[in-house]
């Protein structure tokens, strides 16, 4: 909870700091290498950490060479970057990949240090990190001219400086080139159904959201995303949880099923004591909540908030379901749940937004969830593994 606190907090400080610093113009752009980077982080971490997470292969050689094939995707993937903006007029291309390059590393840090059980060493690499980006920007802040291009390499060195302690903590020295074969030709198997579930996730998961830009205008996709924003600190809690109980579930699941499904309900229930409350909170306040963040002319679109409460609700319900579908290393059914959750979304964005508008939106994201939940729920059925009962069997 200290390292949520630590690493949520600073991050919503952040934004909005960096927004009343920097031009209109200027934060446009750093939320575009916000949002490129975690495109990184997902396509990177399906072939890296997603398949480590679940492994129950914790030595030396394993942990050495997730971090150095982190780090050659990591080059490979931003030269390939570089190489496509080069083509256009970007001024602050360098800068933007060298942040981009440590962003992801201090994302991969805080995901390998959780997936080793390294919980007090995780919430002091995110205090080292607030601290030093946070020094960063206040230098920054006194500086007469203030863009992006300026704020880029304090947050970059501030990462970077993050990932040399990781290095210190973990030590990925040790090199065997017979066991990264072996290594290789695990991560190739389980992280190409990783790789195109990361694909499919996000079209799943944004495409009701870019479809109302289309259908409905700017100023209802500006009210959607405004509405999605509210729920980033949730999005953070859940991607923490996923981080660390995920791959505590996977190693419990080594030692039995039934120990692995016990661990994971238990878990679930405690963070549904902080997350439904939430949840009520933001359903009953969504007015007030939505004013207070937008301002007036964002009160009428309160149904909004609403509704991704409801939404929100759905995916709390769905994730012991997923976390036991990734700890049973099932990543085929991954892939297959979240791409018939894509063909859902294609069928019917059209005719539910152009209907129904914004209600429209709500109902898609939930149905694609709904159909997700359904899948999986079915094939843990036909492997006989009950969720909500203590003992199973395959």
């Amino acid at each position: 909870m200290a390292d949520q606190a630590v690493f949520s907090g600073t991050s919503f400080l952040m934004t909005i700091l960096v927004a009343r610093n920097l031009s209109v113009s200027d934060f446009g752009e750093f939320s575009a290498i916000i949002l490129v980077s975690y495109l990184a982080i997902s396509a990177i971490s399906a072939w890296t950490t997603q398949v480590f997470q679940v492994a129950a292969n914790r030595s030396k050689g394993y942990i050495s060479f997730i971090f150095w094939a982190q780090i050659i995707l990591l080059l490979i993937f931003a030269t390939l970057l570089k190489s496509i903006f080069s083509l256009f007029s970007f001024d602050i291309l360098n800068a933007a990949v060298l942040f981009g390059i440590g962003f992801v590393l201090y994302d991969f840090s805080r995901k390998i240090l959780l997936a080793l059980d390294k919980i007090s060493a995780t919430l002091i690499l995110d205090i080292l990190t607030s601290i030093l980006t946070l020094t960063g920007f206040y230098i920054f802040q006194q500086q007469i001219a203030k863009n992006i291009n300026d704020l880029l390499p304090y947050f970059s060195n501030a990462y970077l400086i993050s990932v040399v302690f990781t290095m210190f903590i973990i030590k990925p020295f040790y090199f065997s080139l017979i066991t990264y074969k072996v290594y290789i030709t695990s991560h190739i198997k389980e992280g190409k159904w990783l790789f195109f579930t990361a694909l499919s996730q996000w079209w799943a998961g944004n495409l009701f959201v870019v479809a109302s830009g289309y259908y409905l205008g700017t100023a209802a996709l500006g009210a959607l995303r405004l509405g999605q924003s509210v729920f980033g600190v949730l999005n953070v809690i859940l991607q923490t949880f996923e981080n660390y109980i995920l791959p505590q579930t996977a190693l419990r699941m080594q030692q039995s099923q039934t120990t692995g499904i016990t661990y994971l309900k238990k878990m679930n229930q405690k963070l549904a004591y902080v997350f439904i409350p939430v949840l009520l909170v933001v359903f009953i306040f969504a007015a007030p909540i939505l004013k207070f963040v937008g301002g007036n002319d964002y009160t009428e679109y309160a149904y909004i908030l609403k509704g991704l409460s409801i939404l929100y609700i759905f995916i709390f319900i769905s994730q012991p379901v997923r976390f036991l579908i990734r700890s049973l290393q099932m990543n085929n059914h991954f892939f297959y749940a979240y791409f018939l959750s894509l063909v859902f979304a294609l069928l019917t964005s059209g005719w539910l937004i152009s209907g129904f508008g914004l209600y429209g939106v709500i109902s898609g994201l939930i149905g694609s969830q709904l159909v997700l939940m359904a899948y999986l729920s079915f094939i843990l059925k036909l492997k006989n593994i009950n969720l909500w009962k203590s003992s199973t069997s395959f």
